[in-house]
Order: C-alpha cells, then sequence, then structure tokens
C-alpha cells in the first residue's frame, strides 16, 4: 500500500504529531501494534470538525516493513498526561483524545441521526442512516465510554445508541458494519443490535471511521454471565449438575444456528475451495503455530515438570496428527466456504431477556483485515465458543480457588457441547461432520497453548488438557 498525503498540512503540525503520537498511542488500548517497533510515522490528514475537535489520521511504519492507519479524533478538554503539544498560530495547545469528550461523540452521532455533509478541511465527512432507522433521535442522558473495549472504542448514549469509533482504518467496506446491514436488510436475523448509520471521510480513498448501533439496554456480555453463574454455584455446588450451563449452551446453540443460516444466506459467490482455504491458510497456520509452541518451550524451563512432559507428548504425536488434519482436508475438500463471524467466543454475545445477541463481525484482531467477508467453514465460529465454555469454567474454578479433575472438566465440557450442537442443528441447514469440527478445535486450542505459553504460563494447562484428547 502506498503512502498516500491527502492534504497539505501544516509543517508545524505535522512535526508535532508526528514526533509524539507514538508516544500517545502506545499505552492505548486500541493500539494493536504494541509489540512492533514504529520505525517512522506519517501524518496523513490533520482537519478541525465541528469547530473544536480534530481528526487525524497517521501512517504508522513498523521495523517488519508493514504498516498500518489509525484513526486518532482530538479535543482540547482533557486532563492528564496523555496529549499531544501541537503548535497552531495562536499558540501551543495540549490535545487529547476526543473520545472522552461527551460533545464529540454527540457531534458523530448528529451526523448520522441528520445525515448529510460536513466539509472537514480537503475532504468531506458524510453522516449516512441505514433505511431502517428512520425513527432515531440523539437522546438525552449519560455519555459512558465501555472501557473494556480494545480494537476500537466505543461509546454508550443515553443508554440508547452505542458509537464506535474504528481505530485501525482498513477502508470503506468493514465487516463489523456491512454484515449487520445486510442480515437487517436481506434476512430475518434479528439477533444482532440494529445498524444505525455510520461515518465516513471521503478523501482520495473512502474510510469508515464510525458506526451507530442500538444499544442493549441492561445487557451484559456472554463471559461475564457464564462466569459469574459459575463461580456463584462453585460457592455453594461443585456437583456436575450445579455446575452446568445448558440452558445457556441452548441459547447459544440456536442463536449461532441462526446467525449462520443467515450468514449463508447472504455469503458472496466465490470459488474459494476448502481444500485451498486449508492448504493456503488452516494447515500451514497450525504448523506455524506448533514451530512457535516447540520453540517458546525450549526456552522455557520454569514450566512445571507434568506440564512440559504433557507438551513433549504432544509435539512428538503431532505429526500423525497433521497427517490426519491433511486427510481430513482432503476428504472434505469439496465443502463450500461461507461468511463466518471469525472471532465468535463468549465475549462477542450479549445476553438480555432470555436471549442472546451477537456483536462485533470484524474477524479475529490480528487478522490481515481487507475489508471483506471473512470465509471459512461454520465450524471456525463452533470451535470458538466451545473452547470459550471450556476458558470459563477454568477462569471461574481459578477464581475460586477450587479445582476439578481433568476427567471432570472434560465431561462437563462434553455434556454443554452436546447441548449447544443439538439446540445448533434445531435452527441450522448445516450438517455437522464430527471429523471437521474436531480439525477446527485442534486448530483453535494449538493456538491457545501458544498464546498461553507466549502469555500466561499459567493458563497452559487449560487447552493442554483439551489437546490431550486427540
Amino acid at each position: 500500500m502506498k503512502r498516500t498525503a491527502f492534504r497539505m498540512i501544516d509543517p508545524d503540525t505535522r512535526i508535532d504529531i508526528e514526533a509524539s503520537i507514538g508516544e500517545f498511542v502506545k499505552d492505548k488500548r486500541w493500539f494493536g501494534s504494541k509489540g512492533k517497533a514504529i520505525q517512522h510515522v506519517g501524518l496523513e490528514y490533520f482537519s478541525p470538525f465541528a469547530e473544536t475537535f480534530f481528526l487525524c489520521i497517521c501512517r504508522f511504519f513498523y521495523g517488519d516493513g508493514s504498516s498500518e492507519r489509525y484513526f486518532v479524533p482530538f479535543s482540547p478538554l482533557g486532563s492528564g498526561n496523555s496529549f499531544v503539544a501541537v503548535r497552531f498560530n495562536t499558540g501551543t495547545r495540549k490535545l487529547y483524545d476526543a473520545t472522552d469528550d461527551p460533545e464529540f461523540v454527540l457531534a458523530f452521532a448528529r451526523l448520522i441521526i441528520s445525515p448529510g455533509r460536513s466539509p472537514s478541511g480537503n475532504g468531506q465527512l458524510k453522516g449516512e442512516k441505514t433505511p431502517f432507522s428512520q425513527s432515531e433521535e440523539v437522546p438525552d442522558g449519560v455519555v459512558k465510554k465501555i472501557t473494556a473495549e480494545q480494537s476500537n472504542t466505543s461509546i454508550v448514549i443515553g443508554d440508547k445508541l452505542i458509537l464506535k469509533i474504528y481505530r485501525k482504518i482498513i477502508g470503506a467496506s468493514n465487516p463489523d458494519y456491512r454484515i449487520p446491514v445486510l442480515l437487517w436488510q436481506k434476512t430475518g436475523f434479528r439477533q444482532t443490535p440494529m445498524p444505525v448509520g455510520k461515518v465516513e471521510l471521503d478523501l482520495e480513498e473512502k474510510f469508515l471511521i464510525a458506526t451507530l448501533f442500538r444499544y442493549l439496554q441492561g445487557s451484559t456480555d456472554g463471559w461475564s454471565r457464564f462466569t459469574d453463574r459459575l463461580r456463584s454455584s462453585l460457592q455453594n455446588d461443585t456437583s456436575m449438575s450445579g455446575l452446568l450451563l445448558l440452558d445457556d449452551a441452548a441459547l447459544l446453540g440456536s442463536l449461532t444456528g441462526s446467525m449462520h443460516s443467515a450468514l449463508y444466506a447472504i455469503t458472496p459467490r466465490n470459488e474459494f475451495s476448502f481444500h485451498s482455504y486449508c492448504k493456503e491458510f488452516l494447515l500451514p497456520g497450525i504448523q506455524a503455530n506448533l514451530e512457535d509452541i516447540k520453540n517458546v518451550f525450549s526456552t522455557n524451563k520454569n514450566l512445571p515438570e507434568l506440564i512440559r512432559i504433557k507438551i513433549n507428548n504432544l509435539l512428538d504425536s503431532m505429526s500423525k496428527h497433521l497427517e490426519r488434519f491433511h486427510a481430513t482436508s482432503e476428504r472434505f475438500q469439496n465443502e463450500s466456504l461461507m461468511a463466518v463471524h471469525g472471532d465468535y467466543h463468549l465475549g462477542q454475545v450479549l445476553y438480555q431477556n432470555r436471549s442472546y445477541y451477537v456483536i462485533d463481525f470484524e474477524g479475529e484482531p490480528m487478522r490481515n483485515a481487507s475489508g471483506s467477508f471473512i470465509l471459512s467453514l461454520p465450524y471456525k465460529d463452533i470451535a470458538g465458543m466451545i473452547r470459550s465454555f471450556d476458558y470459563a469454567l477454568a477462569y471461574s474454578l481459578k477464581a475460586s480457588s477450587k479445582s476439578m479433575s481433568q476427567k471432570f472438566r472434560i465431561g462437563w465440557l462434553d455434556k454443554m457441547m452436546r447441548q449447544f450442537l443439538q439446540s445448533y442443528l434445531e435452527k441450522s441447514n448445516i450438517v455437522v461432520e464430527m471429523e471437521l469440527l474436531d480439525l477446527f478445535l485442534a486448530e483453535k486450542a494449538i493456538y491457545e497453548l501458544k498464546y498461553e505459553l507466549n502469555n500466561r504460563p499459567d493458563w497452559v494447562d487449560i487447552p493442554l488438557t483439551f489437546l490431550e484428547r486427540l
């Protein structure tokens, strides 16, 4: 991707921001490349908005040759040490993250609710409503940032709407917005919050920089619901029946089946076969993760001896499992790929009034996003949710200082998985091939093992216990 200078920028402004923006973003939750060395930063766009605020797009160039664009809006109102100092003809001003300023949030929401073009320097800022959101208004009430948000920034407005500011810019088409719009337009699937509209910055290229959705008031995310219920049960009852959340597993199976039926209906025609998908992405990814596990394991001498023995056994047996994975890919090579969620787990669903709703269709945070649909088999999402069940139980046990045998944990997960799949099949016209599901479950757990070895060695036992089933 070539470097683009979208407009003339005052030289002092350019120097100030390019020199300080790296320090500004390094501790932000939404900056996804903290592990990369920033070689230099190019300021591509800087312009006032709504008289008070400034919109900024920077390109970060890294030591590995890659680059990313980030959208950073600024406000002169703020406090603390997280700011950039920028010279203007009226003097140097401190600029803070505008998403902390309620007036900026409301200005962006109004741009969507009352669509039109707003001049912004040499570019155009365009708000647009979806055709099914005609009655929406910017509500009165508290403007509250969701602190758990990571790759983007989400702000709740009056418990009615939620504004998402996209930090990493991937173009005008983002599946996180495009898919919910298509689901609402072309299918009867309503278990995702209604998209109200979007904001695009129309320069030499179009960039999606914000979206607005209805907010599910009183909802809680699936991870919090699961872990709260499990920890509450662990205080009083440690029997299998007391810890099973079969009602939630059934609701999530139904949600996933309905979602996949709807996603299948809007999947664009494609010639990309499962055989090619395995050859180019799935199997090389598994092999690369196993190599990473081997390398990290060889240098980490602090793991408990039992864990070291289990990882050694896994690595010794992986050649035969890779042969089995290759055989599976050959046997099912004619399976058709479809649009999937791509990063499906308990943190990506919301619970409200005895129903679950799915959110965040962007896919995995570190994927090389191009704005296109995420194509795979539905097993990618199914495996993600089943592995999330396993993590919820393991986390709750650790948080409650309780322990369960490996046999108990596997039995609990098997019962949850059976209930999930039974409800999934009742809502989906997709036949579940267990051999394919095992392949995607293994892929997910191998990735988890690599992640835990690198980041949370105390959690290695969670994916390792599951992988022993291979």
